[in-house]
């Protein structure tokens, strides 16, 4: 575990902490939200090095499909268990006992199949890297918080599951669940916005095949 780079000032208090917290995860949404704006200013001047068609571009965009299904239905899933108690409660069952942060991984997930409407196999892991580094920012105040709120429980779970992982071994089942309908449409609407892409890179890929934007430059 890395709690040395886990730190919220001694003299604030667990409030101040929510809410300091509560601001990086608005400063994280907005960052988000610009740099998908960015990225789809970008788009239509980069292009998959096998053209629109072609088996390789068509079977690259068809695995993305299958991440960006496989990223809602999975946050969909963490949101079952976690439903909104994030803050309150230590949940370590389920999605949650194979990884601390399994709704930022299939996020991830997401935006890897997200890049592959392209047609690319490196525009995924490119744009996943900058998301990354977003979340590992936000993870590090979220954990310092847990950490402050739940102490050495926190610290034992952060030793036996990794930060993103997963680790199928750690797999901890639950018998009931307390499920927060509210929670998990909040989840699945954020993710919605994932669905929207492949009609928007059949756009893209009309509109460079009708040379109504020229590519700058390819990406395998």
């Amino acid at each position: 575990m890395t709690t040395k780079k886990l730190a919220l000032p001694d003299a604030m208090s667990l409030g101040e902490s929510y809410a300091h917290v509560a601001k990086i995860q608005i400063r994280r949404r907005l960052a988000l939200w610009l740099y998908g704006a960015a990225v789809v200013a970008v788009l239509p001047f980069v292009g998959s090095h096998w053209h629109a068609g072609s088996v390789m571009h068509e079977t690259i965009e068809q695995v993305g499909t299958l991440l960006i299904i496989a990223a809602i239905l999975g946050r969909a899933w963490c949101s079952l268990y976690i439903g909104g108690r994030k803050s309150s409660e230590l949940v370590d069952t389920g999605p949650y006992s194979v990884s601390r942060n399994p709704l930022y991984l299939f996020s991830m997930l997401g935006v890897v199949g997200v890049g592959a409407q392209s047609g690319s196999l490196l525009l995924g892991p490119l744009l996943c890297l900058t998301v990354w580094a977003i979340f590992r920012r936000v993870i590090g105040h979220e954990e310092a918080l847990l950490l402050k709120v739940f102490g050495t429980r926190f610290s034992r779970y952060c030793e036996r599951v990794p930060r993103f992982g997963p680790n199928p071994r750690a797999w901890v089942s639950t018998d009931s669940l307390v499920v927060s309908p509210g929670a998990v449409w909040r989840t699945v609407r954020d993710a919605i916005p994932f669905l929207l892409v492949p009609p928007v890179f059949e756009l893209i890929d009309w509109l460079q095949a009708t040379k109504a934007v020229s590519v700058m430059f390819r990406l395998y």
